[in-house]
């Protein structure tokens, strides 16, 4: 698909829904289906019109990278401008974190979220060889603030 020849052909909800869906990547969303009972309609629209969604991107020096298998979308800069650079601290909580998830959605309890506290993510890090001095509450706190700044972790 061509955005310019294929986008006045939408009608205008389409087009709105198009919009949308490109405002939402571009603000460094990442579209997932959502749970089975309540589907995400902008993944199913990014679905079925990714070509299109690709070529308006792409004017603007950006491309629509769709995973079908690990069932996610996002907006990639070609140039990586937009790209965050973690710390290591950083880059470890976030796996820590990754892996909890794992652990917790392998129980498939009804639950779509799962919540660790700050003290259990420091236990987890200094279990899988991370020295206790580097975890201060400050540092670790620093790290789980910046995360959630780039929506990757909520904090309650």
């Amino acid at each position: 698909m061509d955005f310019i020849e294929d986008y006045p052909k939408l009608e205008p909800a389409q087009k709105d829904h198009f919009q949308s869906v490109v405002t939402r990547l571009l603000s460094g969303a990442v579209l997932t289906p959502g749970s089975p009972l309540k589907v995400d309609p902008d993944w199913r629209f990014s679905e079925r019109y990714r070509e299109l969604i690709d070529s308006y991107l792409r004017l603007g020096g950006w491309r629509f990278d769709i995973d079908l298998g690990l069932r996610m979308a996002r907006a990639v800069h070609e140039a990586g401008t937009q790209r965050v650079r973690f710390t290591k601290l950083e880059s470890l909580v976030l796996c820590a974190l990754r892996l909890y998830y794992h652990e917790q959605m392998r129980l498939a309890t009804d639950q779509e979220r799962c919540a660790i506290s700050a003290g259990e993510i420091r236990e987890r890090l200094i279990q899988a060889g991370r020295p206790a001095a580097q975890l201060s509450p400050r540092l670790l706190a620093h790290a789980l603030r910046k995360l959630a700044r780039h929506l990757l972790v909520s904090i309650t």
